[in-house]
């Protein structure tokens, strides 16, 4: 198995690899600490496996080169990593392809899981405990008997992470109709963020 890990933090960079070797046993993970460092291990065979990269380090335009990562390795799971927390930053990050989302304030074992679960084809953002709090509005008592059919559906797959064209695609509707269906779900919940209404979801352990 090869890994690509690309991110110009030293001690974040090799904290990461020591996680990688010790959930794929055997794997290679090469390092890259700038864009053209990066871009020599992408056109190095064999193919990776897996890509982990930062979003911000010198060269790298994340709005340009996620969607190039994207096209260039179709079949190749890719995550990004982050101090963002802002859940409109991070679904925009997530529409541009990417399997997962994992900020660098969650716990090492949550990182693993994560990783794990997206080299098993799901979807996943991981933010910290600080985010999910942002929203201090957050009800005591929810209740999931205002919501429709639908947009139970659609809470489901916020909570693993899918942003609106996902979601549009996994329920055959259009972008526009998943975008008003999200706006009055997270009205009836009475949140204003995403990951808000992913922890409540969680709370009610929907799946």
């Amino acid at each position: 198995m090869r890994i690509i890990l690309a991110d110009d933090h030293p001690l974040y960079r090799s904290g990461l690899k020591q996680l990688l070797e010790q959930l794929f046993n055997g794997a290679v993970v090469d390092e890259a600490g700038d864009s053209a460092a990066l871009e020599a291990l992408l056109n190095r065979p064999p193919v990776p496996d897996l890509i982990i990269t930062d979003l911000i380090f010198p060269g790298f335009d994340y709005m340009r080169d996620l969607k190039r990562l994207r096209r260039t390795f179709s079949l190749c799971p890719i995550i990004a990593v982050s101090m963002m927390n802002d859940p409109a930053e991070i679904e925009q990050i997530m529409d541009l392809g990417v399997n997962g989302f994992i900020s660098k304030s969650v716990p090492s074992n949550l990182v693993l899981t994560a990783i794990e679960n997206v080299m098993q084809g799901q979807i996943e953002v991981r933010i910290s405990d600080t985010a999910l709090n942002m929203d201090h509005a957050l009800p005591q008592h929810v209740s999931l008997d205002e919501l429709t059919p639908r947009q139970i559906e659609i809470l489901k797959l916020l909570r693993h992470g899918l942003s609106n064209k996902e979601i549009a695609r996994e329920l055959g509707l259009s972008p526009f109709t998943v975008r008003s269906h999200v706006s009055a779900l997270m009205k009836n919940l009475g949140v204003s963020n995403r990951a808000a209404a992913s922890a409540i979801a969680a709370s009610y352990c929907l799946t």
